[in-house]
């Protein structure tokens, strides 16, 4: 039985590590990609940039879009030349105007998305990216593309090809790859001859698990929706709610300023989990970002949560949100404790 269960051990074990190498590698080749656009922008000083879609050469729109998309906010949050403009923002402006890539070519169409842009949100972006993915098997084909807005053609782009893996297959919604490594199928015959010959091990595990007092013990009770309210200044702040996408967890708040006018630059947040586990969320990942405040009227707004494993997240022990005025000040910290989680 100890062989048994260090054979399943090693198996799962390579696996991860295999799988966690393969992302490793893809974020490698974004990344590279990411440099050599930022490198080619002819323009001077930081602009804003718009990150449209990345979609297959037949046109489809994958999870490997949000995964590229996600990875270009990240890497360019540090960039002295571009500003990415709220990716939340820019997935519902873009889906609502229906861009493809046969739009990429005709200029009128990033005209009109960038007027769009400005009556949603109040912004013209500088420079538009968008990229295709072209899966030829074995291998990937990366391309993205840079547009300058304003000009009605250009050749900045940047093209990596990388080989195929089980990431790549999962963002393309293919079945996953099994290990070509033949040496693990002789493992696989010993677990299952053991499986039958120790047969009644299968009731102590059966034992083990049905043991429902871990799953349906009731936890402490959270505090009612309502009650996460705080105050900065003559600002105060409200946590509706909080709800896990399973991808992603998304934090709806409001704001109402009592005594005068005034503006939220951006926020940064972060919450940490009953286990201890903390998930970070940085300013273009929030739709409170450039909010400018009318006395006494609420506005609303979203703090999303991307990078992590919310799959088992039902409750924050502790958020913590920093808000920054105009000029960069800060203007204080809100924390709220026990936030349920819906999913």
């Amino acid at each position: 039985m100890r062989k048994l269960t260090f054979s399943l051990i090693c198996i799962l074990a390579f696996s991860f590590s295999g799988f966690a190498n393969n992302e490793e590698a893809l974020k490698q080749s974004i990344s590279k990609i990411a440099q050599e656009l930022e490198s080619k922008y002819p323009g001077r000083g930081k602009v804003k940039v718009a990150i449209l879609q990345f979609r297959t050469n037949d046109n489809r729109l994958l999870p490997f879009n949000q995964y590229i998309q996600d990875e270009l906010n990240f890497l360019y949050r540090s960039s002295n030349r571009f500003e990415v403009i709220d990716q939340n923002a820019m997935n519902r402006i873009t889906e609502a105007y229906e861009w493809s890539l046969e739009m990429s070519n005709d200029f009128k169409n990033y005209s009109d998305l960038s007027e769009q842009i400005f009556r949603e949100i109040g912004m013209v972006p500088e420079v538009f990216i968008y990229g295709q993915i072209n899966d030829r098997g074995d291998n990937i084909s990366l391309t993205g593309y840079l547009v300058p807005n304003g000009l009605k053609s250009t050749n900045i782009y940047s093209t990596l090809l990388f080989p195929s893996s089980k990431i790549t297959d999962k963002l393309l919604g293919k079945p996953i790859r099994k290990p070509q490594s033949k040496p693990q199928q002789p493992q696989v015959v010993v677990v299952e001859k053991q499986v039958i010959v120790e047969k009644p091990v299968y009731i102590e595990k059966e034992v083990v698990v049905e043991k429902p007092v871990y799953v349906d013990r009731p936890t402490p009770p959270a505090q009612p929706q309502g009650k996460f309210t705080g105050k900065i200044g003559d600002m105060e702040f409200e946590l509706i709610k909080a709800k896990n996408f399973g991808d992603r967890v998304e934090v709806e708040m409001s704001v109402v300023n009592n005594k005068a006018d005034d503006k939220i630059y951006y926020v940064n947040s972060r919450f940490i989990d009953p286990n201890g586990t903390e998930f970070e969320s940085p300013y273009m990942h929030s739709t409170l970002r450039n909010r400018d405040l009318i006395e006494g009227i609420q506005i609303k707004g979203t703090i999303t949560f991307r990078r992590g494993s919310f799959q088992n997240v039902t409750r924050m022990a502790v958020i913590e949100i920093q808000v920054v005025g105009d000029g960069n000040k800060q203007l204080g910290t809100l924390r709220f404790r026990g936030v349920p989680v819906e999913k």
